[in-house]
């Protein structure tokens, strides 16, 4: 693999095949860089753009894209996270240690993280016999896959103003909201929505959470309020059936990544309007840095990881 630097950023060729990044804040409140490829995962510097660590790599290690996930936990450890077709993997974010190894044995689509208003930290997956949830320390299951109504094939976690955490979770009916101790309690009525395939939540500075989602294999990303189940703004239509989606707050506004048919396209989130700049990728990964600044990362299906710093 060759690094070299390239504007606000840096660029990594030599990947043998599509490569997934994640980036995030590290407890200093440091940007931080893991990247995803045929079950390896690898730790780069963010300033340099040199190789920093390999993490443990399974015994079973799947041949598809890990979609990682990063907590930074309460007490300063940071824990990184996947689902793959054998179930729940989590690491050591310093050491690249593996700490537990196909969790629930159930093939798991989507895991989100998040530390609830209680001061819980969680992970969650959307898996084939239901939803998971994990403690982050040593990936515990928690309880029993919790029922779904539907094939559920995407989670995230949502705070609302007054202080109550949500579990998110989509299926090909909609989107549905969950609260209580293990998020068994439907919240609300259900959103109605064709196909969802992922989901996120953004903040915004007044308080709100949105619940961010790609519909109908990736032909459009609609934005509902997480308290409400309103529809924020019209429907943002993409290119391309295999679309993952980021947000990050650029300069006070919160901005929408979508990676599509090898091209990363920007949108402000809250007024759907489009921002020139055209990256290439089919992967997206996006941080709010502490300046008001953000650090995208994006990744090709052959193998080419790039980042970018945007103010």
């Amino acid at each position: 693999m060759r690094s070299r630097k390239v504007r606000a950023g840096f660029e990594v060729t030599g990947f043998t095949g599509p490569v997934c990044p994640l980036v995030y804040l590290s407890p200093e409140g440091r940007p931080e860089l893991v990247s995803a490829d045929s079950g390896r995962l690898l730790r780069w510097d963010v300033d340099s753009g040199r190789l920093a660590a390999y993490f443990q790599v399974p015994e079973n290690a799947a041949n598809d894209v890990l979609e990682i996930k990063s907590l930074v936990l309460p007490d300063g450890l940071v824990r990184i996270a996947a689902g793959d077709e054998f179930g729940f993997c989590l690491w050591d974010g310093e050491s690249g240690l593996l700490l537990s190894d196909a969790v629930g044995g159930d093939r798991i689509y989507q895991v989100a993280a998040g530390v609830l208003n209680d001061g819980r930290a969680l992970f969650v997956g959307a898996g084939v016999e239901g939803v998971y949830l994990w403690e982050p320390v040593g990936g515990r299951l928690l309880s029993s896959p919790l029922e779904h109504l539907g094939d559920v094939v995407a989670v995230a976690l949502a705070s609302l103003t007054d202080g109550r955490s949500l579990l998110v979770t989509g299926d090909y009916e909609g989107v549905r909201r969950w609260q209580g101790e293990f998020c068994e309690a439907t919240f609300g009525a259900g959103i109605e929505a064709p196909h969802i395939d992922m989901l996120t939540t953004a903040n915004l500075e007044d308080g709100r959470t949105l619940i961010v989602g790609v519909v109908e294999e990736g032909e459009a990303v609609c934005c509902w309020d997480a308290e409400t189940g309103q529809e924020v703004r019209p429907p943002i239509f993409m290119e391309g059936e295999f679309v993952r989606i980021a947000v990050a707050a650029v300069s006070g506004r919160m901005r929408l990544f979508a990676a599509g048919d090898e091209v990363v396209r920007q949108w402000d989130l809250l007024s759907g309007e489009p921002v020139e700049e055209e990256l290439p990728g089919s992967y997206v990964s996006a941080v709010s840095l502490p300046d008001g600044s953000a650090l995208l990362a994006t990744g090709t299906r052959d193998g080419k990881l790039t980042t970018r710093r945007l103010s």
